[in-house]
């Protein structure tokens, strides 16, 4: 009788402790296939600067259930505003997309860089470290190639959309790997492309081709730039934002972005802004990149 009543409080007592521990709280984590940046495979990511940063960071959360969506910008931003918990990454910041969600800075990118034809450097580049766009754009012998309806930023989208730059350039509709634009520089169609440098180095890991590259670092656009990660407009996004920077600024984190510029980026642009990112992970401990109070 006594050792049946003890079960039975023991049974109590272990469904009680079960009820009353936590249910783990799901993020989705929505975001859109970028190669170089986010690779997929078998339809998930699975790799890319962005995966792999992305993992130092939820890794540290074992909280939280996380959930992978592939999603595009605007339904990214929907799943923010509707769900209990959801983040869109990589992003920037501004005052609109401030009214849908809390945001973290977290991911340091190159700018756009010049990819050209190495045996063309002289004709195009001449021994410059740096090559303007502007100039670039007046010379009627030169074409360049870019992706129809992509942003290049604010700095590059005016001095691309001008008039007079119109018969300078070729816009072509294929994917956010850039590959009809790479094939049109490999044939001379065109003789530079714009394009970030992580993207680059994936593209001729992945494509078989002897051609020579060269990139080169834009006048206009000569200056790092972080991305960061829109989470919901609640306690909870709150919260989440908070701990991501929390665990971004730890030394042991900061020493995984470091090494993620290694290797994802080219040595040549990474020594080209050297001294910027030393400045911006020196910095990183003692700062709070969220939009929070």
């Amino acid at each position: 009788m006594l050792a049946r009543l003890l079960l039975g409080l023991l049974l109590c007592v272990t469904g009680l402790a079960r009820a009353q521990s936590p249910t783990p709280l799901e993020v989705t984590w929505g975001m859109s296939p970028w190669p170089g940046l986010v690779n997929i495979e078998d339809g998930q990511p699975r790799s890319g600067v962005i995966i792999d940063l992305l993992q130092q960071i939820t890794l540290r959360l074992p909280e939280y259930q996380h959930r992978y969506s592939l999603v595009n910008l605007t339904r990214g931003f929907e799943q923010v505003k509707r769900e209990p918990l959801s983040c869109f990454l990589p992003t920037f910041r501004t005052a609109e997309r401030d009214q849908l969600g809390h945001y973290v800075s977290l991911f340091v990118a190159m700018p756009h860089q010049l990819l050209i034809r190495s045996e063309d450097r002289q004709r195009i580049a001449g021994d410059q470290a740096e090559v303007s766009l502007q100039q670039l754009l007046r010379n009627p012998s030169l074409r360049g190639g870019l992706i129809q309806d992509r942003s290049y930023g604010p700095v590059l989208d005016p001095l691309l959309q001008a008039p007079n730059a119109q018969p300078q350039l070729i816009r072509v509709q294929t994917s956010s790997a850039g590959n009809n634009l790479f094939d049109m520089l490999e044939r001379g169609r065109v003789d530079y492309l714009l394009e970030y440098a992580e993207v680059i180095q994936f593209a001729q890991q992945q494509r078989q081709t002897t051609l020579a590259v060269t990139l080169l670092p834009l006048q206009e656009a000569n200056t790092p730039f972080v991305s960061g990660i829109y989470c919901s407009k609640n306690a909870a996004g709150a919260e989440l934002v908070r701990r991501i920077d929390q665990i971004a600024r730890q030394p042991e984190v900061i020493a995984h972005f470091v090494a993620a510029q290694h290797a994802y980026v080219p040595a040549a642009t990474v020594k080209h802004y050297q001294a910027w990112l030393d400045r911006f992970f020196g910095e990183r401990p003692g700062k709070n990149l969220t939009s929070l109070p």
